[in-house]
């Protein structure tokens, strides 16, 4: 509820918060649609496989976004907002 407090869901905690409860996820996703950011702390060069959770946090999202308005939001829209590009 504040103006400038957003959600990151970048890197293994990002995306374990995620996973940890996907009923809960789902409706997290849907309140707070304006305010969460996709981030990526990839550390595989090839961005797939096990070991990149940027790849994994994507398909997660899609996945547990129900809606394609609010998955564009937090993958691409809002980060473009904040940083005004």
């Amino acid at each position: 509820n504040y103006p400038n407090m957003f959600a990151d869901m970048s890197a293994g905690s990002g995306l374990n918060s995620l996973m940890r409860d996907e009923e809960h996820t789902i409706g997290f996703l849907e309140r707070h649609q304006d305010k969460i950011l996709y981030g990526s702390d990839c550390a595989d060069t090839l961005g797939r496989g096990p070991s990149c959770k940027g790849s994994r946090t994507i398909a997660t999202i899609r996945r547990l976004s129900r809606n394609p308005s609010i998955r564009k939001k937090i993958l691409w829209e809002n980060s473009r907002k904040l940083f005004r590009f």
